[in-house]
């Protein structure tokens, strides 16, 4: 019976799915690209990749051969003797992580469009009493509502941007 070990997904998909052998990093890392994000660094993206090379190497999965920048990683028998599995991380959560973002930037830009509307409002009410003086009494209370409106508003705008910067952040990271 084979034994099952968890590897990172996107190596499970290059070296097992794919069937890669007699590779570079570089042509590793070129193959990849389809299965990141756009926005990922080459070079982290390398360092990532190597890291994983370096694990399979000490666990004999893989054998070098040349050495700088002219090694090349062979499969071993040893990596036909296992069963690999992937690990959820790398691909699924991409995917969960831009559900997440599309959903927070539609979140975010119908709450910039309330934002308009309500600011607008507050124009309107300040416009209304300057011309209509009289009015200021009934119209005190709305102009204070939709002023609190509008501040509650700009801060889920504020905070909405913020996590979106930051989300884009981290997948530039890899």
């Amino acid at each position: 019976m084979r034994r099952s070990r968890k590897i990172d997904a996107l190596m499970h998909k290059l070296l097992i799915e794919k069937r890669m052998d007699g590779f570079s990093v570089v042509e590793l890392r070129d193959a990849s690209l389809p299965y990141v994000e756009q926005t990922c660094d080459l070079a982290n993206l390398r360092l990532r990749l190597y890291r994983q090379l370096l694990r399979f190497e000490r666990n004999n999965w893989l054998r070098v051969e040349g050495s700088r920048a002219n090694k090349r990683y062979f499969q071993t028998e040893l990596l036909h003797v296992y069963e690999f599995a992937p690990k959820p991380t790398s691909v699924e959560v991409i995917e969960a992580e831009v559900l997440t973002w599309s959903v927070l930037a539609s979140e975010r830009n119908e709450s910039r469009g309330e934002l308009e509307i309500a600011l607008g409002e507050v124009g309107e009410y300040q416009s209304l009493i300057q011309r209509f003086p009289e009015l200021e009494p009934k119209l005190a209370l709305l102009l204070n509502q939709a002023r609190e409106r509008s501040a509650q508003l700009l801060g889920k705008v504020n905070v909405l941007t913020t996590v979106l910067d930051t989300i884009a952040s981290e997948q530039k990271a890899c």
